[in-house]
C-alpha cells in the first residue's frame, strides 16, 4: 500500500527559488520522536512493532540509558541546563529510524494531536506479516486509531493506524515483497498540515523537493483507516532528494482541526532530520521562506568526532514540524 503522503500544492515564489541552493538536500536522517520515557517507547517499537534496537557504543540494548548533557546537543535543542537520553529503533536496510529523545531537568509540556490536526506526525511501516504484529498490539493494549480496531483492506493492501505512547502515529501496511530476515520492509514519514501551499513553499523553494499534487477526496475506506466518519483529505507524495525515501503531507477539511504548538524538548514534538551539502546556504534559503533556526541563540552547532565533524541546526517549519539539518564536514 502506498504511504499516506501528504498533499502539497506547488506555489513557487521566484525570490525564494533563487535562494534555494541546488542539491541542498542529499539524504535523509532519522525521524526523531521527542518522548516522555525512553524505556517505555523502546518497549513499544521493539517488543510490539518488532523494530531492531541500537544503543550507545559499548552498551547492551536492554540496559538502562543514562542521562547525559553534551553541550552541543543541549544547544541544538535550545534546552540549556537540561539532560537527555536517546534510544534508536530501526528497520534493517533503511536510512530512516525512530530516534527517541527524552529530556530531563527542564520544563516539558506534552502534545498529542489528533490525526487531522496540523502537527500530527506518522511513521509508515511496510511489513510482510501484519497479523503477527497485531497479536502483539492487542496483547500490549496499544491504542488503535482505525475504526473497529482491526486492519482494513485497501486496494494496495491491508493497513491499520496506531498510536505510540506519546501520541505519534504509526501506520502499518502489509506489502507483497520478497521474504527477508525481518518482518519489516520499509519506512516512510507522513505529516498533517494546515495549508499544503505553505509547506510546499518551504520544502520546494528552500530544500529542492518536488511534489506530486493531490486533490481533496472522501474515500470512506481510507477515512475508516484514519478513524474518521466524515471529512475530506488530500495527499501528495514526494521523495527526499538523493534517496528513495517517501515523505508526505496530508490536509483535511470538513472536520474540526486544532493546530498544536510545542518546543523541541516537549514530548510529542516531531523532528525530521535531513542531510545537506552546505549549512550556511541552507539556513539562508530557509530564512528566505520564513523558517528560522530554533537552536540556542539561533545558531547551528558543531559536533566534532574522531572520524568526522558535523554541523547541526534545528529549524521551525510550519505546523509545528521541526526540521533538523546536518552537514558533514572534513575534520581538520
Amino acid at each position: 500500500m502506498r504511504t499516506l503522503l501528504l498533499g502539497l500544492v506547488a506555489t513557487c515564489g521566484l525570490a525564494a527559488a533563487q535562494n534555494a541552493p541546488a542539491g541542498a538536500v542529499i539524504g535523509v536522517g532519522n525521524f526523531i520522536h521527542v518522548i516522555s520515557d525512553v524505556p517505555k517507547s523502546l518497549e513499544f517499537y521493539h517488543d510490539v512493532l518488532g523494530l531492531d534496537l541500537q544503543g550507545p557504543p559499548g552498551t547492551q540494548i536492554n540496559q538502562p540509558r543514562p542521562y547525559i548533557n553534551t553541550p552541543e546537543i543541549v544547544n541544538l535543542y535550545n534546552a540549556v541546563g537540561a539532560q537527555y537520553r536517546v534510544g534508536n529503533a530501526f528497520v534493517p536496510e533503511s536510512p530512516m529510524r525512530a530516534e527517541l529523545v527524552e529530556w530531563n531537568q527542564i520544563d516539558r509540556k506534552p502534545v498529542q494531536p489528533r490525526y487531522q490536526d496540523p502537527g500530527a506526525a506518522t511513521m509508515v511501516l511496510g511489513v510482510h506479516d501484519l497479523d503477527a504484529i497485531m497479536a502483539r498490539v492487542k496483547k500490549s493494549g496499544a491504542p488503535v486509531v482505525t475504526t473497529g480496531g482491526e486492519p482494513i483492506m485497501l486496494p494496495d493492501g491491508r493497513a491499520i493506524l496506531l498510536k505510540d505512547p506519546d501520541g505519534f502515529f504509526v501506520e502499518l501496511v502489509e506489502r507483497q515483497a520478497p521474504a527477508g530476515a525481518s518482518n519489516l520492509i520499509d519506512v516512510g514519514f507522513a505529516f498533517t498540515v494546515s495549508e499544503t501551499d505553505r509547506m510546499v513553499h518551504v520544502f520546494k523553494d528552500a530544500l529542492g523537493f518536488e511534489f506530486t499534487k493531490g486533490a481533496f477526496q472522501a474515500d470512506k475506506t481510507r477515512l475508516k483507516l484514519m478513524g474518521m466518519n466524515k471529512a475530506q483529505y488530500k495527499e501528495t507524495t514526494s521523495i527526499v532528494p538523493g534517496t528513495a525515501f517517501h515523505v508526505s503531507l496530508l490536509e483535511f477539511k470538513g472536520i474540526d482541526r486544532m493546530p498544536v504548538h510545542s518546543r523541541p524538548q516537549d514530548p510529542g514534538s516531531p523532528v525530521l532530520r535531513l542531510r545537506i551539502k552546505d549549512m550556511d546556504a541552507t539556513v539562508k534559503a530557509l530564512e528566505a521562506v520564513g523558517v528560522h533556526v530554533a537552536s540556542h541563540e539561533a545558531e547551528p552547532v558543531t559536533l566534532k568526532g574522531a572520524a568526522n565533524t558535523q554541523r547541526f541546526a534545528i529549524t521551525g517549519a510550519p505546523d509545528n514540524l521541526f526540521v533538523q539539518v546536518v552537514q558533514q564536514v572534513a575534520t581538520p
